[in-house]
């Protein structure tokens, strides 16, 4: 076993942050993680407790794959995303000794094992170019009905795999490159405008849905420009390419993203870490993540009066479930879309979920916000009908009497990972170690910030 990581994690210190927190006359994360240490570890074993035991090891041509939900909602299909979190959530585990490290390398290798296979027998079904179906039969690996082949599902999925990779060695690592370097980023090109980009997903063998707008997507650029096959191997156009929109909110001013949910400034910081680096035009993401999390924040302070859920303390405004179902309208100024401007039938959902929050949304920013986040964390734990045997439940709504008693599997994932990165750098850590993520981000002309 490979597991070189950690073993002082709970009292690892990023310097510089440290420093800041002094200065500023705040707490700093020593004194944040004793003070909220219940709280955390309650979250953050409940969601642990999530991907252990809503992966399927009963059928070999399945094992590994995770629900995408749990709760009330049953058999629900496995998501690849969900898979990547899971593999990452492994990690973190074994490290705080919810399991053994040689059950949590079992349970990655097999995962591993499917996805390799899935690979290798279901393209044009299951796969196609090494990119993943979004939702999957838990049971068979097939692709569930009307799902679609995923770029960022994908992605989620393979850095949760390198993740593994790094920490178990072996197999576990061996299997991540293989599946690493089956995925054609090539075959996910398309160009529209005169410009380059790269597809979400395909229509039949076409690429198809631009990624022309900076959203959760900056892990995929990495990893492709990173690609161990130099065959499929990305440049650096795709990521120079797409839209970077400049907007404000209050006394912050950042690159936002279409509907504003702040899960679109976290994902690609659950395993990469950008912190002290900037690209060729000198764009700082992680600078970026810290003030759409401050104004996402002041977002729902400043409309409080209007949002008893907001009054109450919740604040993060992302995806989720809402009222009608899930809704993907969820979130804050600025943004590029607007409710005002929508017709009616895309502007209902919003109306009805705009004031419904998921912990999830405060919880992922944790390593930006922490004490807004901790707090937030504190408050939902006493939430009449928020909290269950995996943690906090996905979502509620004060002013419409409204709880999820559903768990998401990427709610979850985002959720742990950052509880963890903000405990320790934990898998920042590990993927800081990844020569072909580090190769990918040097591709894409990234240096340290002056």
């Amino acid at each position: 076993m490979k597991k070189f990581l950690l073993t002082t994690c709970s009292v690892v210190l990023v310097l510089c942050l440290t420093l800041c927190f002094v200065a500023c006359g705040e707490p700093g994360r020593e004194q944040l993680l004793n003070k909220y240490a219940d709280a955390i570890e309650q979250e953050m074993r409940g969601s642990f407790d999530f991907f252990w035991n809503e992966a399927q090891t009963e059928e070999p041509a399945g094992y590994g794959l995770i629900a995408d939900r749990a709760g009330i909602t049953k058999n629900s299909a496995a998501s690849i995303a969900s898979v990547g979190f899971g593999l990452a959530a492994y990690v973190v585990g074994a490290e705080k000794g919810y399991v053994t490290a040689a059950e949590a390398e079992e349970r990655s290798v097999g995962t591993l094992r499917t996805l390799l296979r899935l690979q290798q027998e279901g393209e044009g079904t299951s796969t196609r170019s090494g990119f993943f179906a979004h939702f999957l039969n838990m049971r068979s690996g097939y692709p569930a009905p009307g799902t679609e082949i995923s770029s960022i599902d994908t992605a989620i999925a393979l850095c949760g795999a390198l993740a593994a990779g790094e920490y178990f060695g072996g197999e576990a690592e061996t299997l991540a490159k293989q599946i690493y370097s089956n995925v054609n980023w090539q075959a996910m090109r398309m160009t529209r405008g005169g410009k380059q980009y790269i597809a979400m997903t395909f229509s039949g063998n076409t690429p198809t849905g631009p990624w022309d707008y900076y959203a959760e997507q900056l892990m995929i650029y990495v990893l492709g420009a990173g690609s161990p096959n130099a065959e499929y191997r990305l440049d650096d156009r795709e990521y120079y390419d797409f839209t970077r929109q400049q907007g404000r909110y209050g006394n912050h001013n950042f690159i936002y993203s279409w509907f504003g949910s702040i899960f679109t400034y976290q994902f690609s910081h659950a395993f990469i870490d950008f912190r002290g680096i900037v690209d060729k035009n000198g764009t700082n993401w992680w600078d970026n993540s810290v003030e759409a999390s401050l104004a996402a924040y002041e977002y729902c302070r400043d409309n409080s009066a209007q949002y008893k859920t907001f009054r109450k303390g919740g604040w993060g405004l992302t995806a989720c479930d809402g009222v009608d179902g899930y809704c993907g309208y969820i979130g804050a100024e600025p943004r590029g879309w607007s409710a005002a401007n929508a017709p009616d039938n895309e502007s209902i959902p919003y109306k009805l979920n705009r004031a419904t929050i998921a912990p999830c949304g405060a919880l992922g920013s944790v390593v930006f916000t922490p004490q807004q986040s901790l707090k937030a964390l504190q408050y939902y734990q006493t939430v009449k009908y928020l909290n269950g045997d995996y943690g906090l439940y996905d979502s509620y709504n004060l002013d419409k009497d409204f709880y999820c008693m559903d768990y998401i599997g990427i709610d979850k994932g985002i959720t742990l990972v950052m509880l963890y990165n903000y405990e320790c750098d934990g898998i920042w850590n590990l993927l800081n170690n990844n020569q072909y993520l580090q190769n990918g981000l040097n591709v894409l002309g990234f240096s340290k910030a002056q």
